[in-house]
């Protein structure tokens, strides 16, 4: 009775430990799994292949497991649509609000919804980005030195 008790036991804490690894497990892989997809969309963008890394990036977006890739999901898609062949300024600013909605404190966000408002015209909008970012990231970092060499260009 004690031996068929403890392998009860044994084998119930065996069984329950299993399931906790598996889905340790499945959550890093679908982290690992994002960051890879988000990599190579980089990697697109920095060649300069925007339709391609739109196209990656929308289905990435689609996901509901981004966690805290979110923001820099929704901020290199604004980007994308912003620097494509044929930009949708609609579809960028939706993005970067989406990425500024995830992570207040995004300040590569900041810096092209900033950069978004020049184009469109909106040059006070572009220097409140910069001052966000003065507070989020101080004038000494890249996302507020090119905004606001950026503004000054305008």
């Amino acid at each position: 009775m004690i031996r068929i008790f403890l392998f009860t036991l044994l084998f119930s804490t065996s069984v329950f430990a299993a399931a906790t690894t598996s889905n340790d497990d499945t959550s890093a892989s679908a982290s690992d799994q994002i960051q890879k997809l988000y990599d190579k969309a980089y990697e697109l963008v920095y060649a300069e292949k925007f339709d391609k890394s739109l196209k990656l990036l929308k289905k990435i977006a689609k996901r509901n497991d981004l966690g805290n890739m979110k923001a820099d999901v929704y901020n290199l898609l604004g980007f994308s649509y912003r620097k494509s062949n044929n930009p949708d300024w609609d579809k960028a600013f939706e993005s970067y609000n989406i990425a500024l909605e995830a992570n207040p404190e995004h300040a590569g966000a900041h810096e092209y919804l900033g950069e978004l408002y020049l184009k469109m015209g909106k040059k006070a909008k572009a220097e409140e980005m910069l001052a966000k970012l003065e507070t989020i990231a101080g004038i000494s970092s890249d996302e507020y030195k090119k905004l606001k060499k950026a503004i000054a260009n305008s």
